[in-house]
């Protein structure tokens, strides 16, 4: 068992909230700052702490591999398919992202180059560099990102962060969508990403939402509450985490989510309600709405944008 400290006060007495039963373990509340966390680590299996995760046996060159062919054995490709469908809509959702970005960016006509800190299978990456960036990844699920260098000519590192990644002041926007919630050390992370972030440069995190109706009602079988979620941020103390890192927050918002009537019943549903899957399934395909793209925000996801101060 790990005993962690708040990640966001370094406090180290919490209330015990919920015992969720796919949790990596119990889920309290910071006493000081009402952070939400795992205090006890009791099943680290599907955490990754340190980086790239490269299986026993398989050859090291998918690091830097951009052959899908060395990878298409690989566990992640099971999940491409269902990524792939999801095109369309992916799309759209990284676009709105990048606005939201330049909205509040101060940039020189060269000043485009971002990096997506847990960049998956490169699809944001793909949508940024049709908008004109120079997109850079940081990915530790190799196959993922094998798939993004072959796919979006994109340049993606195979790891996890690290102090000497990227160099100093190095990128213009730096994006982490849905990956906070899964890091030991949000904080040091943090503090590693503004030092690769030039003065003035943009940040946007977007994680989970522990603030929301939906887990007042749903409480530990909420869709939050998986294997490797550590962290449950909500707007205040994700922007405690970021102003006393150095950050002045510009923006704050619940994204709208578009997806696939398909993706919504396939993982949305079967996670929630796993028996009325079939019904679901059927029904959406007679009525010719299986692949429809459909927007949802129900608030359990949250957004902050900052400006790293000098």
């Amino acid at each position: 068992m790990t005993v962690r400290p708040c990640p966001v006060c370094g406090r180290q007495t919490a209330r015990l909230l919920y015992r969720p039963a796919a949790a990596p373990g119990p889920v309290s509340e910071c006493c000081g700052c009402s952070m939400v966390y795992v205090a006890e680590v009791t099943d680290n299996r599907a955490l990754i702490v340190e980086g790239p995760v490269v299986p026993e046996g398989v050859d090291p060159r998918i690091l830097t591999s951009s052959n899908l062919d060395d990878v298409r054995n690989s566990w992640e490709f099971e999940l491409l398919p269902l990524k792939e469908a999801e095109w369309p809509a992916v799309r759209r959702n990284a676009a709105h992202a990048l606005r939201r970005l330049d909205k509040h960016a101060r940039l020189g006509p060269s000043d485009r180059r971002i990096l997506d800190f847990g960049s998956a299978w490169g699809f944001f990456l793909a949508v940024a560099k049709e908008h004109g960036w120079e997109a850079y990844g940081l990915e530790p699920l190799p196959a993922s990102a094998v798939y993004a260098r072959a796919k979006f000519g994109v340049t993606v590192k195979a790891d996890t962060l690290r102090e000497d990644t990227f160099p100093a002041q190095f990128f213009d926007a730096i994006t982490a969508f849905q990956v906070f919630e899964h890091l030991p050390n949000p904080a040091g992370d943090l503090a590693l990403l503004r030092r690769m972030l030039r003065n003035g440069g943009i940040l946007l995190i977007e994680v989970p939402n522990i603030r929301t109706w939906s887990v007042r009602v749903l409480r530990s079988r909420h869709r939050h509450f998986v294997q490797d979620h550590l962290n449950f941020f909500s707007a205040e103390t994700l922007r405690r985490l970021l102003t006393e890192t150095g950050f002045e927050v510009v923006d704050e918002y619940c994204p709208t989510r578009r997806m696939t009537v398909r993706y919504l019943i396939e993982c949305w549903a079967a996670r929630c309600l796993p028996a009325l899957v079939p019904v679901l399934r059927s029904i959406a395909k007679r009525a010719g709405a299986w692949d429809r793209v459909v927007a949802i925000n129900i608030g359990d996801i949250v957004a902050v944008i900052a400006r790293k101060l000098e």
